[in-house]
């Protein structure tokens, strides 16, 4: 997935945002003589990471203005893209847009050393391009986050269980403060479908993400090149049959109501480069409106995952042994979700009477339904891993990773079975 320069640099000097502009020229006017001194300093690096859209690191040498260089993440569509509503980078950048104004409400609200942060700590975002002809796919810049992501849910490189303890703690205060945030005041009325009733004319969120889940695995299928069709066929046959699981209780879940972050878990988080506390959160494509539990099962899935030395190329604690190492157990991590849930919610109630919107999290309702979450959720990266595997096979992956992952399809189908048989 090579960067055209040339173009790319062309398109920052005359259309992108004057913040960006400003951070690479300073406060000079612009000129088409820039367009070549950009292009001479801009060097183009891929991340390893990002199975969905291809991501690279602009790094602009040189600066004008005295500083050694500026970093700046591009994130891009792949050229072919299986059902519209994937790759939504459009989406995302709007959340960051969002987000980043109310980030500095609060700032101005708050007293950050008396009162609880709810702060949602995101890069910057500083511009989207619609124009496919500039670099062959839509795509956005945004800020570069120095600081730490741990692959390995472990954080090996952590000095002290406590300070590990710390670190899951505050990924789950930045969770909880991210499904309280107040998104018909900051922009985000119209982002995602926002039914939370409990009927067949107001389906619950779940039963919205089957239906629509259930058509990417059809197109994804039909678009697999150089596999063998019965296999193509048989899982997603197994897909269906765990979609038509999920169905027959889907209606009756809890539904708690909010914003999604879509895809919550330790390696979609930044760091500080030394303290315990998340400075960014990563990967908005998959945002929208719905249940809050969600996120919650998303980041639990780790728990079933087998280490990274197992070789499936994601990493988790499903074979490790807890105690000692100051990584908290699912049941504590359910916990520490509902205790900062209700203080990021405190004040909020009386913002709106819609429906679900202001209801706290409940341990033992979470508790209770996490078996069924747990299901969705691998059911769901079922779906994403076979896209993978899907542009994997028509040479559009977006990762080095990519093939590797890929080959994981067929046992996350039996781990979801699996946790879908044994978990209540």
């Amino acid at each position: 997935n090579p960067i055209n320069i040339e173009s790319l640099s062309s398109w920052i000097v005359n259309h992108s945002s004057p913040v960006l502009q400003s951070l690479i020229f300073g406060g000079e006017g612009r000129s088409t003589q820039d367009e070549h001194w950009l292009q001479e300093r801009m060097h183009v690096k891929q991340f390893g990471f990002g199975q969905s859209n291809p991501t690279y690191l602009l790094i602009i040498t040189n600066l004008p203005h005295g500083n050694d260089a500026l970093k700046v993440v591009l994130r891009r569509k792949p050229n072919k893209i299986a059902h519209p509503s994937s790759h939504a980078l459009h989406i995302e950048f709007r959340v960051l847009e969002s987000l980043l104004r109310y980030n500095k409400q609060l700032k101005q609200q708050q007293q950050q050393q008396q009162a609880f942060d709810k702060s949602v700590p995101i890069p910057t975002p500083y511009a989207y391009c619609k124009d496919e002809t500039i670099l062959g796919a839509e795509f956005y810049l945004m800020e570069f986050v120095q600081g730490r992501i741990f692959v390995d849910p472990r954080m090996t490189s952590i000095g002290s269980k406590e300070e590990r303890t710390e670190a899951f703690k505050d990924a789950l205060r930045v969770m909880a403060n991210i499904h309280n945030v107040p998104w018909w005041l900051i922009g985000l009325e119209k982002h995602g479908g926002r039914a939370s009733g409990k009927d067949k004319t107001n389906p619950t969120y779940i039963e919205r993400q089957l239906q629509r889940l259930l058509q990417i695995t059809s197109k994804q299928s039909q678009l697999m090149k150089g596999s063998d069709k019965h296999d193509v066929k048989k899982v997603e046959k197994s897909i269906r049959q765990i979609a038509q699981v999920l169905s027959q209780h889907a209606s009756q879940c809890p539904n708690p109501f909010g914003l999604l972050h879509g895809d919550f878990k330790i390696d979609n988080l930044i760091f500080h480069p030394t303290e315990p506390r998340v400075i960014a959160v990563l990967d908005w494509e998959l945002s929208t409106m719905g249940d809050g539990y969600c996120d919650l099962a998303n980041f639990c899935m780790m728990y079933f995952m087998p280490s990274i030395e197992k070789g499936w190329g994601v990493a988790g604690l499903g074979d490790m042994k807890l105690e000692g190492t100051g990584i908290l157990t699912r049941p504590e991590v359910v916990s520490s979700y509902c205790q900062y849930h209700d203080k990021a919610r405190q004040g909020n109630e009386h913002l709106t009477t819609r429906t679900n919107v202001s209801r706290a999290a409940d341990y033992n309702e979470a508790m209770a339904w996490a078996g069924f979450y747990l299901s969705f959720l691998f059911f769901k990266n079922c779906v994403i891993v076979q896209g993978v595997a899907q542009r994997a096979s028509i040479g559009v992956a977006s990762s080095a990773a990519a093939s590797k992952v890929a080959g994981l399809l067929p046992e996350m189908v039996r781990l979801t079975k699996h946790i879908l048989k044994e978990f209540p």
